[in-house]
C-alpha cells in the first residue's frame, strides 16, 4: 500500500475537523462514516439499529456561526452569533418537518425522521446508491436524448408536488441529482434553510452555484417556483451541451447564452429545447411561473425552424487542430536537433579518465602537436556552431513558410465562414423583421381592443354615475328640505371644513361640490345629493355650529323686527302685524300671518343666481330682483311662485342675474312652507330652477 505523505494527512484531518467519530450513537442511529461536509453542515452514513437499514443523516453545523466543543456539543462562536445560529436551527428543523410530508413524491429523497441533540439538529433521510449527475457529466461529457427523457419527466413530477406543498428546493444543480443504475433521478439536498440563513446574516456566504442559480437568488427579489425552474433548466442545458450556462448575473449585463433552439442538437424534441430556453429566461417574468405552465412547452414535438440554426464560432485564442499538431512537431524536431548537437559536442570534447593519462613533461614537438590538435578542435567546434546556426535558420524559414501557408488557408476559411455567417445573419434579420412587423400588428390590435374596451367601460361608468346622481337627487327631493334645513346643512358643511361660501339656504354648484367632498371623506358615493341618513349625520357632527347659527339668526330677526317696528312708528312703512294671529291647534295659520318683508334668491342651472326681496300683504306679494319678478301666493302650508322677466310683462323673456347671466322664459312652480321659509323647485323657461325665500 502506498504511503500517505504528511501534507495529505493534514488536509484530511482539517477537512474532517469537528465531525462526530464513527460509532457515535444518535438516538437509534449509529454513525458509520462521513459522506460529505460543507459550510452549512455535515452528512453521515449511519445504521438504523431499530429497522436494520442504512440511512443518511444531515447535521446542522454552519461553520461560520458555530463549532463543536467537547467532542459532541455544537455551540455558537459568540453571543453575537447565537441568535442567528438558533434562528437557522429552527429553519433547519422546519425544513425536515416539511419534507417528511413528501414521502411518496417521485424523484425526491425520502425523509424518515428529524430531531434535536448535542445543541443542534439532525435530519434522517433515505440512503441512495448511484452517482450524481455531476459525476456522470464529468465522466461522460453529455447525455443522449433518451437519458435526458429518463431524468426530465420524473424530476418534473416530483418538483411539481414539492411546489404544490408550498416548498422550494432553491439549489437544483447536477451535484444535487442522484442517478441510479437504471438512470432514474432523485433530487437531494434541499437548500431552503441554507438560503434563508444567507438572506439573514452576513456571516453566511452565498451557497448558490454560478450557472445554475437564477438572478433573483443573488438579490433580495422574490423567489418562487420560477427560481427552481431556472435551476432545472440550467442543469438540463449542461447535460445536453456539455457546458454550464453563463452566470445569470453576468447575463443581465452581457448575455452570451447560446439558445438550444439555435444550436439544435440532434435527436432532441423541439419542445425540450424550446422549454429549456424558456426556463433560462434571465428575468423571472420571462420564465414559466409553474411546472404546470412549463410542461406544455417541453411537450411540443414539431420540428425546429431551419432558419433558427447558427454557425458556432471558435472562441478567441483557439486554433485548428492541424496547426496545433504542426507546431508540436516543429518543436519536437527542434528539441531533437539540439539534443543531437549537444551529444556530438559531448563526445567530441570528452577527455579520457585521469587513470589513463600519463603524467610527464611534454616536449616541444608534443606541445606543437597539442596546439595543432587544439586548433583543429576549435575549428571543428566553430564548424559545428555554424552548422547549427544554418540548421536553425533553415528550420525557421520552413516554419515561417508553413505558418504563412497555414495563415493563408485560415484566412480563406475565415472568409468563407464570414460569408456563410453573413448569409445566415441576413436570413435571421429578415425573419426578425417579419416577426417584429407581426408583433407590432398584434400589439396594435390588442391596443385598439383595449382602447375600445376602456371607452365602453368609461361610457358605462358615466351612465351609471348619472343614474346614481338622478336617484340621489330624487332621494333628496323626497326629504322636502326647507330653507332652514338647507341653511343648517351649509353651516354644518362649513364647520366641518367644506366651505359652501354662504348660508343662504340655496344649494348651488358650490354647495353640491362640498356635499360631494364630504361624501368622499365618508367613503360614500359622491353624488352631491343627500340621503336621510347623511342629512342626520351632518346635523349631528356640527350640532354646536348649527346651534350658534340659530342663535345668531334669532338675534338678527329680533333686530330686524325692532327696526321694522321703529320704521312703522315713524310712518315709513305700512302697518304690519307684529304678532301673528292665534291659530287653532292643527289648523294652518292664515295667509296674513306671513305678511311682512320676504327675501331670498332664484337659482337656475345655467344662468346662476339672482337675489330678490319684497313685501307680502294678505298672503301675496311681489319680490323684485335684477331683471326678474317673483309673485308669491301663500295658502296654508303651500306657496305658489310665478316667475317672469320684469322687462316684458307676463310674456316669455329674459331674467337677469346678479352676475349678468340670463334665464330664458318664465313659469310657475309650487313649493312648501317650512318654518319661516319657502322652498320650491321646478321648470322655468325649459330649465330647472330653485327658489328659496325667507319671511317673517
Amino acid at each position: 500500500m502506498a504511503e500517505i505523505d504528511s501534507e495529505t494527512t493534514d488536509a484530511i484531518q482539517k477537512e474532517l475537523r469537528g465531525v462526530l467519530p464513527a460509532g457515535t450513537l444518535l438516538q437509534s442511529y449509529e454513525l458509520v462514516s462521513v459522506l460529505g461536509q460543507g459550510a452549512f453542515g455535515i452528512t453521515y452514513l449511519a445504521r438504523d439499529t431499530t429497522l436494520n437499514r442504512d440511512v443518511a443523516i444531515k447535521e446542522y453545523l454552519p461553520t461560520s456561526l458555530a463549532l463543536r466543543e467537547g467532542g459532541t456539543m455544537v455551540l455558537p462562536r459568540s453571543t453575537e452569533l447565537a441568535e442567528d445560529f438558533v434562528w437557522g436551527r429552527d429553519r433547519f428543523v422546519a425544513e425536515g418537518q416539511t419534507l417528511t410530508n413528501l414521502q411518496n413524491v417521485p424523484a425526491v429523497v425520502r425523509i424518515f425522521d428529524f430531531f434535536q441533540a448535542n445543541g443542534t439538529a439532525y435530519i434522517v433521510m433515505e440512503f441512495l446508491s448511484g452517482e450524481t449527475l455531476d459525476s456522470r457529466l464529468k465522466r461522460q461529457g453529455r447525455l443522449a436524448p433518451a437519458e435526458i427523457d429518463r431524468i426530465l419527466w420524473p424530476l418534473l413530477d416530483g418538483l411539481e408536488q414539492v411546489h404544490n406543498a408550498g416548498y422550494l428546493h432553491r439549489d437544483i444543480k447536477p451535484a444535487n441529482i442522484l442517478i441510479d443504475a437504471d438512470g432514474k433521478p432523485t433530487l437531494i439536498d434541499f437548500g431552503a434553510a441554507r438560503a434563508a440563513m444567507v438572506g439573514r446574516t452576513v456571516a453566511m456566504t452565498a451557497i448558490f452555484t454560478p450557472g445554475y442559480a437564477a438572478a433573483e437568488q443573488f438579490t433580495s427579489a422574490r423567489q418562487g417556483q420560477w427560481s427552481d425552474i431556472y435551476g432545472l433548466a440550467a442543469t438540463l442545458y449542461h447535460a445536453i451541451t456539455g457546458r454550464v450556462p453563463p452566470n445569470a448575473v453576468d447575463r443581465m449585463l452581457d448575455d452570451t447564452y447560446e439558445p438550444l433552439r439555435l444550436l439544435a442538437p440532434e435527436g432532441f424534441a423541439s419542445g425540450v429545447l424550446l422549454g429549456i430556453d424558456a426556463g433560462l429566461g434571465v428575468r423571472a417574468s420571462e420564465r414559466p411561473h409553474s411546472i404546470a405552465a412549463w410542461r406544455p412547452i417541453l411537450g411540443q414535438t414539431g420540428p425546429l425552424d431551419a432558419t433558427a440554426t447558427m454557425v458556432v464560432r471558435h472562441k478567441a485564442g483557439t486554433e485548428p487542430a492541424a496547426k496545433r499538431r504542426m507546431g508540436m512537431w516543429i518543436g519536437l524536431a527542434t528539441i531533437a536537433g539540439l539534443a543531437v548537437a549537444g551529444g556530438g559536442y559531448y563526445f567530441a570534447t570528452a577527455k579520457p579518465p585521469v587513470s589513463q593519462q600519463i603524467v610527464n613533461t611534454p616536449s616541444a614537438e608534443e606541445k606543437a602537436a597539442e596546439e595543432a590538435r587544439a586548433a583543429v578542435e576549435a575549428q571543428r567546434e566553430k564548424d559545428q556552431q555554424e552548422l547549427a546556426r544554418f540548421r536553425t535558420e533553415s528550420e525557421a524559414r520552413q516554419k515561417a513558410d508553413a505558418e504563412a501557408e497555414a495563415k493563408r488557408k485560415a484566412d480563406e476559411e475565415a472568409r468563407q465562414k464570414a460569408d456563410a455567417e453573413a448569409a445566415v445573419q441576413r436570413r435571421a434579420e429578415e425573419a426578425a423583421r417579419r416577426k417584429s412587423e407581426a408583433e407590432l400588428a398584434e400589439k396594435k390590435r390588442i391596443a385598439d381592443e383595449a382602447n375600445q374596451k376602456a371607452e365602453a367601460e368609461a361610457a358605462a361608468k358615466r351612465k351609471a354615475e348619472e343614474q346614481d346622481k338622478r336617484a340621489a337627487e330624487a332621494t333628496e327631493t323626497a326629504l322636502r328640505l326647507g330653507l332652514p334645513d338647507r341653511q343648517h346643512l351649509q353651516v354644518a358643511l362649513t364647520a366641518l371644513g367644506f366651505n359652501t361660501n354662504g348660508t343662504d339656504g340655496v344649494f348651488g354648484p358650490r354647495s353640491r361640490e362640498m356635499i360631494a367632498a364630504w361624501q368622499r371623506k365618508q367613503n360614500q358615493a359622491a353624488t352631491g345629493f343627500l340621503t336621510a341618513a347623511q342629512h342626520q349625520a351632518l346635523l349631528r357632527e356640527a350640532a354646536p355650529a348649527i346651534a350658534r347659527f340659530d342663535e345668531d339668526e334669532k338675534k338678527k330677526a329680533e333686530e330686524k323686527k325692532k327696526a321694522e317696528e321703529e320704521a312703522m312708528a315713524r310712518g315709513s312703512q305700512p302697518a304690519v302685524p307684529i304678532t301673528p294671529p292665534t291659530v287653532a291647534s292643527g289648523a294652518a295659520p292664515p295667509a296674513a300671518a306671513r305678511d311682512g318683508l320676504w327675501f331670498g334668491a332664484i337659482d337656475c342651472k345655467s344662468s346662476g343666481r339672482t337675489a330678490v326681496q319684497g313685501m307680502v300683504s294678505g298672503g301675496a306679494g311681489s319680490l323684485l330682483g335684477s331683471g326678474v319678478t317673483i309673485r308669491l301666493q301663500i295658502t296654508g302650508e303651500s306657496a305658489a311662485i310665478a316667475v317672469r322677466p320684469t322687462n316684458e310683462g307676463n310674456s316669455a323673456g329674459s331674467i337677469g342675474s346678479v352676475s349678468g347671466s340670463r334665464v330664458v322664459g318664465s313659469g310657475q312652480i309650487n313649493g312648501n312652507i317650512s318654518g319661516r321659509g319657502v322652498y320650491a323647485q321646478g321648470s322655468v323657461g325649459g330649465e330647472t330652477c330653485t327658489v328659496s325665500l325667507v319671511g317673517p
